[in-house]
């Protein structure tokens, strides 16, 4: 399937890149804030120092205004022209006594007659970063215009003095940080907006890119995996039916030893497979098993290439030595697949048809062989292909024998129920007894001969009595 979707990686990197921006849009901001406002405080400090200077100027030159005496014609002239004049950013100009530094005109001095008795020279100010007061100032710069900070915080000014020698007064100029901060931010509003708007589109144009980039790089890998996956697929069905088919032979060239050839294998597949399909109904049954069970079982009997032709296909009754030469083939048919799963490395489908091979002729009492197990002691696979080993040799025509009647054979895996076989395989058999019949008339052979092999524990001579 193609890959549309951004991934992870591309909505990681675009919350990164938010992140990053608003960092810098704040960061920035405050940067650029206070760098603008630095430069129009400096500015605004040296217009303040001119304006001081040229007003003294004026002031001076005014023969009208000779008299800061309050209340007098000089003193109106010069609080009109106090009133009059006016500043950005809060601006206003005012004009102190020399000696005690009392106010003798402000603009709103009409109005608030108190304000007369304020003193100005008590007042701190800074100058290039040195904090005095404005007497001292005035002392050390021999009455010449200065300029520098009083207040602080949001009452900061920018402050500037002048003398008035013909009215032993000075003049003062006054404008209101605040007022240009204020005006610096609206200033740069506009501006953090369009920087805001930018970094967005940047942010969108990159992540549509980085998508693009991505889905198409990623598309591409997901082309070539399929295609992998296809070849894999491919490959691996051709070597399931190799290796399929090189088992099969296998088990069949172990059953050529044996007169019973022919379709003894096809039908215990069929016949374990089902059962493994029913079992699942009363027990849990791992999925892997039901797939494989049918082609592992077929090697169930492949240790009787170990057994000797004549007791293997000896056609009379069995002695005690070569009984136990016979019961030798499961632990032989164990070794064998063993070495072979050694060689090609752990493998389930080899170990599932490993302890088949191993355990089919155990059973549930504990009387069975090569080795006394009992219960679940005895894996489920050999319990399963136990059932149906022995169904296929009752159903089966032999030269002792003549093949027994489904019911028959039935009967017999009932009575066998909890002691040769386990309980619950046989309530799965008596659930698909109707298939077993129907799978063991269409796989119907010809009549062959065979040794004295007792069939899991039924001794077929007894078989060929009755």
């Amino acid at each position: 399937m193609r890959i549309s979707k951004k991934s992870l990686l591309v909505e990681l990197l675009s919350g990164v890149q938010v992140v990053c921006l608003t960092i810098a849009l704040v960061g920035g901001a405050f940067w650029v804030r206070a760098s603008v406002q630095q430069i129009v405080r400096n500015q605004i400090m040296e217009d303040n120092k001119t304006i001081a200077a040229q007003m003294s100027k004026l002031i001076s030159s005014r023969a009208d205004i000779f008299s800061v005496e309050y209340g007098s014609d000089s003193w109106a002239k010069l609080q009109t022209l106090v009133e009059d004049f006016s500043l950005p950013n809060d601006g206003y100009m005012c004009v102190a006594d020399a000696k005690d530094g009392k106010l003798v005109c402000h603009p709103k001095i009409r109005t608030i007659p108190e304000l007369r008795e304020v003193e100005v020279y008590s007042s701190a100010v800074t100058i290039n970063g040195r904090k005095t007061s404005i007497r001292e100032t005035l002392d050390v710069e021999n009455a010449q215009p200065f300029t520098g900070l009083v207040g602080g915080g949001d009452a900061t000014e920018v402050i500037s003095a002048a003398s008035l020698p013909h009215l032993e007064s000075y003049l003062f100029v006054h404008q209101s940080e605040r007022g240009f901060r204020r005006a610096v931010n609206l200033l740069l509003l506009p501006i953090g907006g369009i920087a805001l708007l930018i970094g967005l589109a940047l942010i969108l144009v990159t992540k549509k890119a980085s998508v693009g980039i991505l889905n198409c790089y990623e598309n591409r890998i997901a082309a070539i995996n399929e295609a992998l996956e296809d070849t894999v697929r491919v490959r691996t069905r051709a070597l399931t039916k190799t290796r399929d088919a090189v088992i099969f032979g296998l088990a069949k060239l172990s059953e050529s030893r044996d007169s019973d050839t022919g379709e003894h294998l096809e039908r215990i597949s069929a016949y374990v497979t089902l059962l493994a399909q029913h079992l699942s109904a009363f027990v849990p049954v791992d999925k892997h098993l039901i797939d494989d069970i049918g082609l592992a079982s077929s090697l169930h009997d492949i240790g009787k290439v170990g057994v000797p032709d004549q007791v293997l296909l000896k056609s009379g009754r069995l002695t005690p030595d070569e009984r136990a030469i016979i019961e030798v083939h499961p632990h032989v048919g164990h070794e064998c697949l063993q070495a072979l799963e050694h060689q090609l490395g752990e493998d389930n489908f080899l170990s599932l048809a490993s302890e088949i091979c191993a355990c089919h002729h155990e059973k549930w009492d504990g009387t069975g062989y090569p080795n006394g197990l009992a219960g679940t002691e005895i894996p489920l696979s050999a319990r399963i292909v136990a059932i149906a080993d022995v169904y296929d040799a009752l159903r089966s025509r032999r030269p002792y024998k003549e093949p027994m009647t489904h019911t028959a054979a039935r009967t017999i895996i009932q009575e066998g129920q909890g002691s040769h076989f386990d309980p619950d395989i046989v309530d799965a058999f008596l659930v698909a007894e109707q298939e077993f019949e129907e799978l063991s008339e269409r796989y119907s052979r010809v009549p062959s001969t065979s040794a004295e092999l007792p069939i899991d524990g039924v001794n077929v001579w007894t078989l060929q009595a009755t």
